[in-house]
Formats: C-alpha cells, structure tokens, sequence
C-alpha cells in the first residue's frame, strides 16, 4: 500500500492500461456471462498470468547484459502487461527506467532470499537474450 500513496501522475496511464486488460478478461452480463476477449477471439482467455498492480518483482537481467560479477536482476515495480508480447511492463526505481521482460519473479507474498535465488536460476537456464527490452527514455521531472 505504500506504493499507492507515493503514485506519481506518470503511471496512472499504466494503471488505466492495467484495469482495462484485466476488464476486457472479466465476465460480463452484458454479453451472457462472457469476456469480452472470449467474444472477440473465440475461446477463453488464460488468466495465470495477471499479476497485483504496483507489486515488487524482480526482472532477469540476460547474460548478454551483465557481467560475472555484476547483479542478476532489476528490483523492479509492476506497472502494466505489455501490448506487443507475453510480458510485463516494469519500473526500475534506481536507474529510472522502464522495462519489458518475461523472466519475472514477483513478490506478491513473502518470500525468502532462497526461494528468489532458486527461481532466478530456473529463470537463467531456460530464457532467451530477446525476453529483455529496457528503455532509455527518462521520466520527466513533475
């Protein structure tokens, strides 16, 4: 809840984007008890993946873009789920960056430091250099 507290006007845009991708997979009465997805394309719609909104999580950094001693992975917010892929759209506090990664672990409910490391390892023997976009364009300053 604290992140709530702290929104800035730059992501209300994401949080729009995110109520409205999670609507268009909710059941309607207007349409039948059926989704507005399952109306569009036909079958219904896979919901494994949605994930809480302003939620920590950790981002895998590709072998490609770090070093052998440097970090495995962004500290990163969720923001919104990406329009192009199967991903997540993320906020790096420290570098104030977005990113567009599939290698997620979230932290929804506690975990421990072991259970990330595990899963970050899961995540480096099986990902693909082209999960991982990161942007450079900074935020403005409000």
């Amino acid at each position: 809840m604290l992140f709530f507290k702290n929104v800035k006007i730059m992501f209300w845009a994401d949080a729009v984007q995110c109520v409205a991708y999670i609507k268009n997979r909710c059941p309607s009465n207007a349409i039948r008890n059926k989704t507005p997805y399952e109306m569009w394309y036909g079958h219904v719609p896979s919901v494994k993946h949605l994930r809480v909104f302003g939620s920590t999580c950790y981002a895998l950094i590709p072998k490609v873009h770090r070093n052998k001693l440097g970090a495995r992975s962004h500290k990163c917010i969720f923001l919104a789920y990406s329009k192009t892929s199967k991903a997540y759209r993320l906020y790096v506090e420290v570098n104030k960056k977005f990113v567009v990664s599939r290698d997620v672990i979230f932290l929804e409910s506690s975990k421990t430091d072991n259970v990330v490391e595990q899963q970050l390892d899961h995540l480096d023997r099986f990902t693909k250099a082209k999960s991982f976009q990161e942007f450079d364009n900074q935020i403005p300053h409000l």
